[in-house]
């Protein structure tokens, strides 16, 4: 058989696809399994008119196609339509055929066939015809890109020698028109040196007047180019304040000296629209970085018969820095008002005068047109029921001189009810000056919602808590008896079956044996189970925490090896279930902790009761800890015991410090006495 196979990574990115026309399924088998076995995709179409479908669709690389089919069109007409087809003119088709009369072969060739196997196929041939065809085909798409590459570069090379020959055209008729101008402007500018030359003596003559002038003058003065901002000439109070020196071969540009250079630009524009401007404040820099800042006056003018700007300055920069840091100094104030909604006040006791800022203004709903800043405005600004509270304060503050801080409501005249805190103090003085007050007001209206929501939204979720906790007990009181007398009862029903079993099977010692395991086997799930109740609510909890702590001190014991002993002082204290449950929680969340964290060798845990308290100690010997640390680290185990203790009415306390151990105490009052 040939060794013929496909290759995808030789050119193409997938292998050849070939479609199989045959409307015998076993006559397919052999060929497709041995195209597969060469690595080519496999298509297959059982008709012409699913053929031609396929062909259309798929774009095999090679159609294998039966002569003999059923249906409206045989192999020959089949194969004639692909040729018809845009798509499909170009598939190579071979005929599978047994016709081997010159007459079928010439109908074949005509119809478009390309070669033909005959049948039965001989797969070494039809692999060898395969191969020939499909480099065949692959040679033909290569020719075709390669032709229709070339035909691009024939056309861009076309256009491109055509729009050379319009350039150069161009050119030529450009050139000429230039050299008439050439000629025009030579005749032109022979007419214009004579007249410059008579312009210029008038010049020298003005330029020497306007230079004396100038360099004797105590003010900065400047002339720049209107066009690219070249300093053109500058006398020496300019250069001083500018930190010039007196001679440089470097061009000096005026934009350069602008903070901003957008304001050259608006500067120059206006003055080419209006030609001077008077006393413009204008922030400029200094080659070493300083900046300063400048009056400016300035008018268009002609410099060597060009426009120019003549610029006067005068330095303003400590007039201007004083006021830029008066108005920071405003608006800061202003925004830290208004962010902190509080306003400041100011009261001349002895004058009567009064200063409001504009954020208290807004916190009494007041404006400043339509209202006095004085102490009465003030006062029918306080709610009815707060009014003599203020006064009082007032009072108490003018005459023991000390300061005050008070929560009040105020009612503006937009008619809203706030909530606000003044502060007020005494400002000390000479003995001939008149006493002064300042103060703040502070709207806290939000602040005091968000307290009582917060207040609340925290007492809903203890309530939400204490709820949950209560179903969780319950849940797990119920389960666990479920657990208990339901599947408990069910397994030592199956344990005694089991004995049951074991004796009837006296005569068969494997049986008997296996009777044994299984009955081992249900005792260990007895065990689990009962196991599994205890922890989900020791039955023990039944009888009353004593009997509940016995069971929880011997199983940590037991389970955790280490030493765990309980003391009782006085009687067992009287507990409803929820309490006693919170307690144990408590005592069971104790000791899980001693085991996970504290490394301890003994544990102690004491439980005294009296007619009013109860009181409990968890103590261990192991390494203990930070409880500050671990509140900021949100040790949700510990808030929870806390949690629980709350809920019962009690309260938990936690001292430890590391290598020093851990007690936990827990305080409990009780109602009723204990029982002896």
């Amino acid at each position: 058989m040939s060794e013929f196979k496909a290759n995808p990574g030789a050119g193409m990115s997938e292998p050849p696809a070939i479609l199989i026309v045959d409307d015998m399924p076993a006559n397919l088998s052999l060929v497709v399994d041995s195209l597969a076995d060469q690595g080519f995709r496999v298509l297959v179409a059982l008709d012409g008119v699913e053929a031609l479908e396929r062909a259309r669709f798929s774009q095999p690389d090679l159609i294998l196609l039966d002569v003999k089919m059923p249906g409206g069109i045989d192999g020959f007409e089949t194969c004639r339509r692909l040729k018809m087809n845009e798509q499909t003119r170009d598939i190579s088709v071979i005929f599978m055929t047994s016709l081997t009369g010159i007459e079928d072969l010439i109908e074949g060739f005509a119809a478009g066939g390309a070669d033909y196997v005959t049948k039965p196929v001989q797969i070494d041939e039809m692999m060898a015809r395969i191969g020939t065809h499909l480099s065949l085909r692959a040679m033909h798409k290569q020719l075709v890109a390669q032709n229709r590459q070339l035909s691009n570069e024939v056309s861009v090379r076309q256009h491109a020698e055509a729009a050379l020959s319009r350039a150069r055209d161009e050119l030529e008729a450009r050139v000429a028109l230039r050299t008439a101008e050439l000629a025009r402007a030579n005749a032109s500018l022979r007419l214009e040196i004579e007249e410059r030359r008579r312009a210029e003596a008038k010049l020298l003559s003005s330029e020497a007047r306007f230079r004396t002038i100038v360099e004797t003058s105590p003010l900065p003065f400047c002339i720049t180019s209107m066009l690219d901002g070249t300093l053109l000439y500058m006398n020496e109070p300019f250069r001083e304040l500018f930190g010039l020196p007196m001679h440089t071969d470097t061009i000096l540009r005026v934009v350069d000296f602008y903070v901003n250079p957008a304001t050259r630009s608006r500067l120059v524009q206006y003055l080419r629209t209006e030609g001077s401007f008077r006393n413009t404040e204008v922030n400029f820099k200094r080659p070493d970085g300083t900046t300063f800042w400048a009056m400016l006056t300035a008018r268009v003018a002609a410099f060597d018969d060009a426009p120019a700007i003549y610029v006067g300055l005068n330095d303003v920069t400590a007039r201007k820095q004083a006021e830029v840091k008066l108005r920071a100094s405003e608006a800061s104030l202003a925004n830290a008002q208004r962010l902190a909604r509080l306003g400041d006040w100011e009261w001349d006791t002895t004058d009567g005068v009064i200063h409001w800022s504009d954020e208290m203004y807004r916190i009494l709903g007041l404006t400043p047109d339509g209202s006095r800043p004085d102490y009465r405005t003030f006062l029918a600004a306080v709610h009815r029921d707060d009014r003599a509270l203020v006064r009082r304060a007032v009072r108490a503050l003018l005459a023991e001189r000390r300061p005050y801080s008070l929560d009040c409501r105020v009612r503006g005249a937009d008619g809203v009810v706030r909530i606000v805190q003044f502060q007020a103090e005494a400002v000390p003085g000479a003995a001939t000056q008149p006493l002064k007050v300042v103060g703040t007001i502070q709207d806290v209206t939000e602040r005091k919602g968000i307290e009582h929501e917060l207040l609340e939204s925290r007492e809903q979720l203890r309530e939400l808590s204490a709820y949950m906790e209560a179903i969780r007990e319950e849940e797990r009181k119920r389960i666990a008896m479920e657990i208990h007398d339901e599947l408990g009862q069910l397994l030592t029903a199956l344990k005694m079956d089991v004995s049951l079993l074991k004796m009837r099977l006296t005569g068969d010692s494997d049986a008997s044996k296996k009777a044994d395991e299984m009955r081992e086997l249900v005792e260990k799930t007895i065990w689990m189970v009962r196991n599994v109740a205890s922890h989900l609510r020791p039955a023990a909890l039944n009888f009353g925490i004593v009997s509940a702590l016995e069971w929880l001190v011997e199983d940590f014991g037991r389970r955790k090896g280490v030493a765990c002993q309980l003391w009782i002082n006085g009687g067992e204290p009287v507990l409803d279930d929820a309490h006693a449950t919170a307690v144990f929680r408590i005592v069971q969340a104790s000791l899980t902790n001693v085991a996970r964290h504290a490394g301890a060798s003994r544990v102690d845990v004491t439980l005294t009761s009296s007619n009013a308290v109860l009181d409990l100690h968890v103590s261990d010997d192991g390494c203990g800890f930070d409880p500050a640390a671990a509140s900021m680290g949100y040790s949700y185990g510990l808030l929870g015991m806390s949690e629980r203790a709350r809920l019962i009415g009690g309260s938990l306390r936690i001292d430890s410090s590391p290598e020093t151990g851990t007690v936990v105490s827990i305080h409990v009052p009780l109602d009723d006495g204990p029982c002896s």
